[in-house]
């Protein structure tokens, strides 16, 4: 079994949520979307590699799980980046 359909899913969202957060740069309210539109984006491509190539992701025996996995990881992308987020908030309270 292959597991890679989820990184590709996590790192495609990473990054289009970082291309939207530089589009929107000035206008902070908009960053409330990008959970919403991670999750978007992961369930479409949770889809889109169901009908391309479904054996690469996970156990999904319908479309429906496809989407579950691709929403799933679409938001796991939006954690990624509070992780990363957090972690350069302390290394910045210690260098202080």
């Amino acid at each position: 079994m292959n597991f890679t359909s989820i990184p590709i899913i996590v790192l495609c969202c990473y990054i289009i949520g970082e291309i939207f957060k530089s589009i929107f740069k000035n206008k902070q309210e908009t960053y409330k979307l990008i959970p919403i539109l991670m999750a978007s984006i992961g369930g479409g491509l949770g889809i889109l590699i169901y009908y391309t190539n479904p054996e690469i992701i996970l156990n999904a025996d319908n479309i429906w799980t496809a989407l579950g996995i691709g929403i799933v990881s679409g938001l796991s992308s939006t954690g990624t980046n509070q992780i990363k987020k957090q972690m350069l908030k302390k290394d910045k309270k210690k260098n202080e």
